[in-house]
């Protein structure tokens, strides 16, 4: 989708209605020996050619076009139409309508050319404006650039001396003498000025230098622009409007006359368009021309017939699309390069010297630590594989059984039996020791009695232990010969055992009850790691479509703003922005369109298309158009 697409669609859908106005009724005024068989049907076939009949539909190829156009149906009208003066204009409109559509498509070309060509400019723009904006980019660029520097140099030196002198003794002089003449001069020059060899002075040079160049790109970028807004103005004469949609005929002049200033424009801005220094000298030379078309049009319009005059704007379009629009395309890319960056064996001489002279170091350094480096290799695949296995499959499966109430994968830090059976033992040591202690439970010890002090334990309640050992610390001797004053010791430490187990099972129940959220928290730090590794192959290394989405949201951002910038900043007359400006803004919008295809869907994408139509509608003014801007901040930015 392309802001020239879109608009090459409506003039398109403009000229069909202006068909459609045509009374059909006319095809009756001449039988078939009026004219050849095939003749109109043909012309339709070729009006149906060349109409953009989709917003979504390229733009046909300047060669395709042509061979269309250079059809002998338009070349000229055949000689027995004239028997009827119907058939006649019925032919002439027809020609007209190839001419007309014709021009949207060669004038669309012409505008895709002059987006591409000034994007690639910008491109350039940016790059200079890197290397004036850093003394070490300047640097960087006088070392990339110092081979040419010093070949054009030593070539002016050596080419001095021979200027100086006739051209006989130039013919007669030596190669010897030459080199001394040379060698003379280099060293005279560096004994006058010792500062030209400082490093200073290149980096100044290569700055001049790059000066420049962006000057030089920066009034082409302005020339490009201002005939997009030429350009895009003279599409917006085709719209809708009581000048042409209220026309009760279709061979009404007005249109014809706006299919004639289309070619005629498209004509003087690939003539002019590379051999002008600033914009306002390219439009005013623009606009001369033009006038000077009208004005011949004027003075021989009387001379021709309407099927003539038709069929000399088909041949003029046919020249434009054989020889000018390729002279153009090939003068404005030499321009470019001339230009812009240097090449890239300029630009990376550097690393690639350097990387051949350090070669055989790094091969020898590869072939001494070969061993080493493929156990590198090794350790890092494994650690990988272990990653994987440790931190993101492991965690997922437990996870998943935590989720099913997989018993193995049940959260403990302690037994299910171990309470149980310390809680047991604890019973019994306490019942034999009450038993063997005659003074505790006087005469033999019934089931009840065993009964009550087991649900006194299981309470934690061990007051008759307590109470022997009391006695015993009285007389602790005697108590830990007889052995019982250990025993209570002994019960007591299996109490705090029992006692810590029941902490730790409550602990246990506790992390149970929170095993999935656990469980996700295991798997987080392996997901989150491995997240960011993913996306930065795929970012590195991948198509990076799903991955730019929020680039592609901040991007959308900084274009309003460029949209914005431009409209505050532009010059005006009478609240119109002027040519330059608006091409600047069509240049925006197409970036704009091509930026919002991933984040915007269907619906809003078509909205955002008639938002960008609002957006170039330069004849609605200024202020209107800064309202566009904000009214599209605030739905698609937010």
């Amino acid at each position: 989708m392309s802001v020239v697409q879109e608009n090459a669609c409506y003039v398109s859908s403009q000229l069909d209605r202006l068909q459609q106005q045509h009374p059909r009724s006319d095809e009756t005024l001449y039988s078939a020996k009026d004219a050849p068989e095939g003749h109109f049907q043909r012309l339709q076939q070729v009006v149906h050619s060349i109409s953009v009949t989709s917003k979504t539909q390229p733009l046909l190829s300047a060669d395709r076009l042509a061979d269309l156009l250079s059809d002998p149906v338009c070349s000229s009208s055949p000689s027995n139409v004239v028997a009827t003066t119907g058939a006649e204009d019925h032919v002439s409109d027809q020609l007209w309508l190839v001419a007309g559509k014709a021009a949207v498509q060669t004038s669309g070309m012409v505008m895709h050319t002059l987006l591409k060509h000034t994007i690639r400019i910008h491109n350039e723009i940016h790059y200079w404006d890197e290397i004036l904006g850093s003394v070490w980019y300047s640097g960087m660029y006088a070392a990339q650039t110092s081979p040419v520097r010093l070949w054009h140099w030593t070539r002016e030196i050596y080419t001095t001396p021979l200027d100086h002198q006739h051209s006989s003794e130039s013919l007669s002089r030596s190669m010897a003498a030459r080199w001394a003449c040379f060698y003379q001069i280099a060293r005279q020059s560096i004994s006058e000025s010792p500062a030209r060899w400082s490093l200073s002075v290149p980096i100044r040079s290569s700055r001049s230098e790059a000066r420049k160049k962006r000057d030089r790109l920066l009034a082409m970028k302005d020339i490009s622009t201002s005939s997009l807004g030429l350009l895009m103005e003279v599409w917006h004469s085709f719209h809708a409007d009581a000048s042409i949609s209220s026309e009760s005929v279709f061979s009404g002049g007005k249109w014809q006359d706006i299919v004639y200033r289309t070619i005629a424009l498209t004509e003087a801005i690939l003539q002019h368009g590379v051999d002008q220094s600033d914009a306002p000298s390219f439009e005013q030379q623009v606009f001369t021309t033009i006038e000077k078309d009208i004005t011949s049009l004027e003075t021989q319009r009387n001379g021709f017939s309407p099927t003539a005059e038709s069929v000399r704007l088909i041949e003029r379009l046919v020249r434009v699309l054989r020889a000018t629009l390729p002279d153009y395309e090939a003068t404005i890319t030499n321009h470019i390069e001339i230009n812009g960056r240097p090449n890239g064996v300029i630009r990376y001489w550097l690393p690639v010297m350097a990387a051949l002279f350090s070669s055989s170091a790094s091969l020898r350094f590869i072939l001494l630590r070969q061993d080493e480096i493929l156990q590198w290799i090794m350790n890092i695949g494994s650690t990988i594989i272990d990653f994987g296995q440790n931190w993101v499959l492991d965690p997922i499966h437990k996870l998943i059984g935590t989720i099913r109430h997989d018993e193995k994968s049940e959260i403990a830090i302690m037994s299910k039996d171990s309470l149980v059976a310390d809680r047991a033992s604890l019973e019994r040591m306490v019942i034999d020791f009450v038993r063997d202690r005659p003074d505790l439970s006087p005469g033999s010890m019934v089931a009840e009695d065993a009964m009550a002090i087991t649900n006194a334990v299981r309470e934690g309640d061990l007051t008759p232990v307590l109470k022997a050992y009391e006695r015993d610390l009285r007389a602790p001797f005697k108590g830990t010969v007889r052995g019982d004053l250990i025993r209570a010791l002994l019960i007591q430490i299996q109490k705090t055992k029992v006692d810590v187990e029941i902490a730790i099972s409550g602990i246990n129940a506790l992390l149970k009850s929170q095993e999935l959220v656990f469980g996700f928290v295991g798997l987080t730090p392996g997901i989150l790691v491995s997240y960011s590794s993913l996306r930065w192959l795929f970012g590195a290394f991948g198509s990076r479509r799903g991955l730019q989405r929020g680039k592609r949201q901040s991007d959308l951002r900084r274009g309003l703003r460029n949209a914005s910038r431009i409209l505050t900043s532009a010059s005006t007359e009478n609240g119109v922005a002027s040519f330059k400006d608006s091409g600047r803004l069509i240049c925006e919008a197409e970036n704009l369109l091509q930026k919002v295809q991933l984040v915007l869907g269907g619906v809003q994408y078509r909205e955002f298309r008639e938002d960008i139509q609002d957006l170039l509608d330069v004849q609605s003014g200024i202020e209107k158009q800064l309202r566009v801007v904000e009214r599209m901040r605030w739905t698609y930015c937010h």
